[in-house]
């Protein structure tokens, strides 16, 4: 076995640095955040062998896993212990998963997910703990034995003595090695070493969900259990003025009606009831101190700031503007998205319950401690006396990262002196949610003879007012465009924020959505201008990036790309490098009966680095695409006199399933540290489709949805 060396990426999040700490039955061991080795507290698991507070082993040999990410469909209730069990040679089918809770017993570090960081982020930190538990079990078997621990191997669940023959079951030495010492640096693997990693193993959620004992917030249930709801301002950013409870108390099940910050509580014996209540409250609205700007008026005003000379700098490599102020030939475009919902199948839920001195929550949430944090506020408790459950996440996308319905759950409940469970409703979701903020781009290249790029610059006007200021640089609207990976010597990109009064909150892929979508439309332009093939003229900006490269040549492969003309078909190429890994997606598009765009087939090349669970990375990817498609062709929120105009699947147009395309997948084999998955299918397949569409139509489409902005094929 060898010892991975660890990166200043590894450290920076949080990979290095062994702590043990001796301690009643058994030992703790941590991989230190900030790697100061400073010490922690032991870990309690009911006498069973803890060698780190991410497993434990007991006498029956049964290894328990406590899942330290929120598990929305992703596969993070699979993938995360396989690095664990991988380590530890476990007996995958003696496995069993755990949710990590949110309060002070246990310090398990950072329980966010998001940035498809679950992997990337505990990498090292989880093999660590599974090498250190597998090296304590064979020291035990080896003392038992008299012989030396090297001589020892260990395969699913067991230790084994070759020369003697003797083995033991994982069970059975539980006892003798909580009693010895955590070794600092346990060796791990070397990947032509793994078993478990990079195979399809049967995912520990799915008997779950077959036998409906999956547990969403919205299934959380127990004795004195209250239901509610709120009633809110239909416009964005209204307060509660005055009501008339009169008739929705008059309703049998209605318990209590009351006010609270952001409208009017309705607590119930049901939902239902809850519901049908508050369809019966007179409310008077006090209107935004603010105006909410219209739709019309927002893509006006986005386009203006691209004029603005108050930007924040994000990137500027060599003298940008004084090359493209000297170029003879230039290549300018504009290009514009809307606002979008994160249209989750699982509307917004809390369950919430204040007393004693202390609150205690069950949420689908992918920030834990922020809906800790945002608990103890609202609760006006200490933080040590709020504990968090997370549930199963019916969709996140981001929006759960947001933990405004935490505080919601948890005013009604403290009010109501009872557990209460608040549900949104389809309609609470889509017009009081946290949208992917709308953005307009401006893109200028000074070109060369040969119709390459020596000058570039990128403005991203964007409804992301969340910096300092807004001009300050904001790191979120910035992925994909500062970090552009096209080899350009002078390059300037730059922000500007702008406040429309509509609540902002990051989604999936945040800001690779948008920025991608127009750098990967004008690198077309510019391929067309060149009279270059669009594969070809991105080759030549890439040599700096081989993965990429690869990606591209690999996807060009499996779409038939050189045969592309002569076949007649349309097909549309676009990159990414997102979250540690690289894509390269084509696109094969035709029209329908209506002239609109029509997918009828993509494909995509991925080098995730080392892929955990393979079927799993390929069904991200897939629903990536797919999510990233509905957006593309579909995706927008219509704003009207404040207010959000959709409510429901019926105006939020979202892909059929007859018109989903067939997506293949391929991933390039890697031994590179795995990148992160789950987002890295989306901001690829809006300017592949689009690119698509100008060699079907004719047509070069610069704002989103296509379907809005793609007339009628010609000809």
């Amino acid at each position: 076995m060898s010892v991975f060396k660890i990166s200043r990426r590894g450290v920076l999040l949080g990979a290095a640095g062994a702590v043990v700490v001796a301690g009643g039955a058994g030992l703790w061991l941590g991989i230190d955040r900030l790697a100061d080795r400073r010490f922690r507290k032991p870990v309690d698991r009911g006498g069973a062998f803890a060698p780190s507070v991410f497993l434990s082993i007991d006498t029956a040999g049964e290894v328990t896993i406590w899942l330290t990410r929120s598990e929305m469909g992703q596969g993070a209730w699979t993938a995360l212990p396989m690095l664990i069990a991988e380590e530890l040679d476990a007996d995958w089918s003696r496995v069993r998963v755990e949710q990590a809770v949110a309060d002070d017993r246990h310090d398990y570090g950072s329980l966010f997910t998001a940035a498809s960081s679950g992997i990337t982020s505990s990498w090292v930190e989880l093999r660590r703990a599974g090498a250190t538990a597998r090296e304590m079990l064979v020291a035990a078997a080896a003392r038992q034995w008299n012989v030396s621990a090297r001589d020892c191997e260990t395969a699913k669940g067991r230790v084994r003595h070759a020369d003697s023959g003797r083995e033991a079951d994982y069970g059975s030495l539980v006892a003798v090695a909580a009693t010895l010492r955590a070794p600092l640096q346990p060796a791990l693997k070397s990947p032509d070493t793994f078993r478990l990693i990079g195979q399809a193993l049967p995912r520990l959620d799915t008997p779950l969900k077959i036998s409906g004992g999956a547990r969403y917030g919205v299934d959380v249930r127990m004795p004195g259990l209250r239901h509610a709801v709120i009633a809110r301002s239909p416009k964005l950013g209204g307060s509660l003025q005055s009501f008339d409870d009169r008739a929705a108390r008059a309703i049998r099940g209605v318990l209590k009606v009351f006010a609270v910050t952001n409208g009017v509580a309705i607590v119930a014996t049901n939902t239902y009831v809850a519901l049908k209540a508050r369809e019966l409250l007179q409310v008077s609205w006090q209107p935004a101190a603010a105006a909410v700007l219209d739709e019309a008026s927002i893509s006006r005003q986005l386009l203006q700031e691209l004029a603005s000379d108050q930007v924040a700098l994000a990137r500027n490599d060599g003298d940008a503007p004084a090359a493209l102020a000297a170029a003879t030939r230039t290549h300018a475009a504009d290009y514009e998205m809307p606002f979008l919902a994160h249209a989750t199948l699982e509307p917004m839920n809390c369950t919430a319950w204040v007393r004693d001195g202390a609150c205690e929550i069950w949420v689908p949430s992918q920030a834990p401690e922020d809906a800790r944090s945002t608990a103890a506020a609202t609760a006006k408790l200490p933080i040590e006396r709020v504990r968090v459950h997370t549930t199963l996440l019916g969709g996140g996308f981001g929006r759960r990262a947001v933990s405004d319905f935490v505080a919601e759950a948890v005013e009604i409940a403290q009010q109501a002196g009872e557990p209460v469970q608040l549900l949104w409703s389809r309609e609470d979701d889509f017009r009081h949610g946290r949208y992917r903020d709308a953005s307009a781009h401006r893109l200028r290249a000074a070109l060369q003879p040969d119709g390459r790029p020596s000058a570039w610059s990128h403005r991203v006007v964007s409804a992301t007012p969340d910096a300092p200021d807004l001009t300050a640089a904001n790191g979120v609207a910035m992925m994909g465009a500062q970090d552009l990976p096209y080899a350009i010597e002078d390059l300037r990109v730059d922000w500007r924020g702008m406040r429309t009064g509509v609540p902002y909150g990051i989604w999936r892929s945040v800001g690779y959505s948008y920025n991608t979508f127009a750098i990967e439309c004008f690198i077309d332009e510019l391929a067309e201008s060149a009279k270059r093939d669009a594969l070809e003229y991105r080759r030549a900006l890439l040599a700096a990036s081989p993965r990429l490269i690869a990606c591209m040549d690999e996807v060009a492969a499996m779409s038939g790309w050189e045969q592309r003309a002569a076949a007649k078909r349309a097909l549309g190429l676009a990159i990414c490098a997102c979250f540690g890994s690289f894509i390269a997606t084509i696109a094969e598009v035709e029209a329908d009966s209506n002239g609109s765009p029509r997918v009828t087939r993509v494909w995509c090349a991925v080098d995730c680095g080392i892929a955990i669970h393979p079927d799993t990375v390929r069904a991200q990817i897939e629903g990536g695409v797919l999510f990233g498609l509905t957006a593309a062709l579909f995706g927008k929120l219509h704003i009207a006199d404040g207010a959000i105009v959709e409510g429901n699947f019926d105006r939020y147009r979202l892909l059929r399933i007859d018109e989903a395309p067939h997506v293949e997948v391929k991933l390039l084999p890697s031994l590179e540290s795995p990148g992160g998955i789950g987002e890295v299918g989306v901001p690829a397949i809006a300017p592949a489709v689009a690119n698509a569409w100008r060699v079907a139509s004719g047509q070069r489409v610069r704002r989103l949805p296509l379907i809005d902005s793609a007339a009628p094929a010609s000809g």
